[in-house]
């Protein structure tokens, strides 16, 4: 009884945390040139993601992976792979959403549909500048953590990820550290991402 009403105690700190940090959201993606040293939130990829510092557990660092060499039995592997697909973004051929088709292979089907219910593909006046600007985005560095305070079951882990996000246009670029927590389940013999906190 003790085990679990700490493992809850340290979810609501995880959630908790990650909301202090995120701020408020904000839609569309930083114009080329300008940088904001204040964090903010988007459910977008490359819109604004947080600029907290990465979190204070050694992270591994996780090499990008596609699905073909994946170890789907390795959260911290699965959720990195899952942040260099959902932030990784072509302005110039992309869509909105096109990030919900790179992240199918390592995201349970609900969190897809949640996803997918909660944007469109209805691009604003930042994504058409983005677009004609030629603007891509891309996580590096990619460092992944279980802490040891976060709730853990056979089916059922949070892992921190810290990444550099990387945006870069024709002639110039900028880069800002950002991070997010996500919950990953297992599903057969696969660890999934199934939520998404703080990015």
């Amino acid at each position: 009884m003790t085990a679990t009403l700490r493992r809850t105690a340290a979810a609501l700190c995880l959630v908790a945390l990650a909301a202090a940090v995120s701020g408020c959201t904000q839609e569309g993606k930083p114009s080329p040139g300008a940088s904001s040293a204040t964090p903010s939130v988007s459910s977008a990829p490359g819109t604004g993601q947080p600029t907290a510092p990465a979190p204070s557990p050694k992270p591994t660092t996780s090499p990008s992976a596609s699905t073909a060499g994946l170890n789907y039995g390795d959260p911290e592997a699965v959720a990195s792979a899952y942040v260099d697909a959902y932030v990784r973004q072509n302005w110039a051929v992309d869509a909105p959403r096109a990030y919900l088709k790179r992240i199918k292979p390592y995201a349970t089907a609900s969190y897809i549909a949640k996803l997918r219910g909660s944007s469109s593909d209805r691009c604003d006046l930042m994504c058409e500048a983005d677009k004609k600007s030629g603007v891509r985005v891309s996580a590096d560095g990619i460092g992944t953590v279980i802490p040891p305070e976060a709730p853990r079951t056979s089916r059922s882990v949070w892992v921190q990820v810290s990444y550099v996000e990387r945006t870069s246009w024709p002639g110039g670029g900028d880069g800002s550290k950002a991070y997010t927590v996500l919950e990953l389940v297992k599903s057969g013999s696969k660890w999934l991402v199934n939520a998404n906190v703080g990015g």
